[in-house]
């Protein structure tokens, strides 16, 4: 028979038209399926629990804890400890929590405080609440709800891609009883096949039956077969998300994971008090970097080249892909600062011969002979501390002469290496400018120095957007991946932006510091 929670699951979706009616007896695949897939999160649940701090010292609490209601959300966690009579040792972070209630078993790991109850109360039933700072992980495990699915699904943040995909925008809730929709698939040699999802639960519905609420969340699903432990498939899908972030131009991360298995149902949240939603692209208008009917083929392509390439490519097409779209809000000059640092890295994977390390920067000869003229004047002097002053000249003196090639040796050098850059640098803002029409790299530096004043906010906005864009060209040259049409020079899709208009942005870029 089915329990009074699946009946009235059940009861609520035949109320809207999701479902048939009820007819008999289901299998415990069937019913545990439709909890998983309804995400029939815990809502206000309340037990008493065990704090232990990372001493060993315990004490016993009265928890509550409501999971994320859909992805992206934040749970929510409240502790009230009994107070007492007698003065108490003080719990040291980090802490623990454990409880069950029934079947369900409830866990926080990385518990850290802010605050605890402290002091002598003489009533019977006193409780305080512990103020919590940070919560690291939050498991949940249900040992009375089977399945044979053997589906590990990890939970995405709900990015704009993801929310505005042509299969999300659209499904009928109403006609779609198993409550999922594919969006697409990937295949990749480690994790398999991956299915990302959209998956939605009804959480309520009016008197009348005629409305409901409806919570969607999005998800990457495997077929899971314990060979691997859960740590090291977390890892891979983040690598796997990572250049997935530069397509759909927003950070796309995992809120947490859910595993069905034959003994039970385990979900776990990263971060759980905390939304996890990144910021959409820092400028607008932005629209997609490839055409919708060829993501599929692009999203394949650049995630089996990203899981391939070498240690220090992942790393630099990883530091594009958070300069590109970062997990949290920053400023522009900020994502400015960030693209040019990834900019270094990417350049520093064409490693220079000895000879090319030995050229100075541009103005480096200058700046050393007059540090040295400068010693020269001070030793003549009968000043006590002419010496040590003179040393510490000669000192940075040397430094300058090993500080290595400049930034535009090391760029001309990765530009031979990757003949095509150029031409797809051809459309967008110079990196390199003059006296009077700065570059990105001139904006940078005056960034880097704290001289932000000097340019207008329209004209670093404008950079940056192009700046962008040569970022996405070069993460998919470094990869080895076709380049997406949607980024190709005089693009249709680039074509939309008022931004890529040259007349616009050159005129931008001639009158980019504010008038004096």
């Amino acid at each position: 028979m089915l329990d009074a929670a699946e009946r009235q699951l059940k009861l609520m979706a035949v109320r809207i038209g999701r479902l048939p009616a009820y007819s008999g007896p289901a299998s415990t695949e069937h019913i545990v399926r439709k909890k998983v897939d309804n995400g029939m999160y815990l809502e206000k649940t309340s037990f008493d629990a065990v704090i232990t701090d990372k001493n060993g010292l315990k004490i016993e609490v009265d928890c509550r804890v409501t999971e994320p209601a859909a992805g992206g959300l934040p749970a929510e966690i409240s502790i009230e400890i009994p107070l007492s009579s007698e003065k108490r040792k003080v719990l040291e972070n980090p802490c623990s929590l454990r409880g069950s209630d029934g079947g369900l078993e409830i866990e926080i790991k990385e518990l850290w405080y802010h605050s605890i109850p402290a002091g002598i109360t003489r009533r019977k039933h006193a409780r305080g609440t512990f103020n919590i700072n940070y919560a690291g992980q939050l498991w949940v495990r249900r040992t009375h709800w089977k399945s044979e699915r053997r589906i590990l699904r990890f939970l995405l943040s709900p990015v704009r891609f993801l929310k505005e995909h042509s299969k999300a925008e659209m499904v009928n809730y109403s006609s779609t009883p198993n409550m999922t929709v594919e969006l697409f698939k990937l295949q990749t040699a480690e994790l398999g096949e991956i299915r990302f999802i959209k998956f939605w639960s009804v959480h309520r519905v009016d008197t009348k039956g005629v409305a409901a609420e409806i919570r969607a969340s999005f998800a990457a699903e495997i077929r899971y077969d314990e060979a691997a432990s859960i740590d090291q498939l977390v890892s891979k899908m983040r690598e796997v998300l990572t250049p997935l972030s530069i397509l759909m131009r927003q950070a796309i991360t995992l809120h947490g994971w859910i595993w069905e298995k034959g003994d039970g149902i385990q979900t776990m949240w990263f971060n759980p008090l905390d939304p996890n939603h990144a910021p959409d692209m820092a400028e607008q208008p932005v629209t997609d970097v490839c055409f919708p009917q060829e993501f599929g083929a692009h999203a394949q392509a650049v995630v089996e080249k990203f899981l391939q390439a070498s240690p220090n490519t992942k790393e630099a097409t990883t530091l594009l892909s958070v300069a590109l779209a970062p997990h949290v809000k920053r400023s522009t000059a900020e994502n400015f600062s960030a693209l040019f640092g990834a900019l270094e890295e990417i350049v520093a994977l064409e490693r220079l011969t000895n000879e090319e390390r030995r050229k100075l920067r541009e103005t480096d000869a200058d700046l050393i002979a007059a540090l040295l003229e400068k010693k020269y004047q001070i030793e003549a002097t009968e000043h006590p501390s002419a010496s040590v002053v003179a040393a510490r000249l000669e000192g940075y003196a040397k430094s300058v002469e090993s500080s290595g090639p400049s930034f535009s040796v090391r760029f001309e050098k990765f530009k031979a290496a990757y003949p095509g850059l150029s031409v797809y640098m051809s459309d967008l803002w110079p990196l390199q400018g003059s006296n009077k029409l700065p570059g990105l790299k001139q904006i940078r530096d005056s960034l880097a120095h704290g001289l932000r004043h000097e340019y207008s906010n329209q004209a670093i906005a404008v950079a940056h957007w192009h700046f962008a864009r040569l970022a996405e060209r070069l993460a998919f040259l470094v990869l080895g991946a076709d380049m997406p049409r949607g980024i190709h020079l005089n693009s249709t899709l680039l074509g939309r932006e008022p931004w890529y208009e040259r007349a616009e942005w050159q005129a931008v870029q001639a009158s980019a510091k504010w008038s004096s």
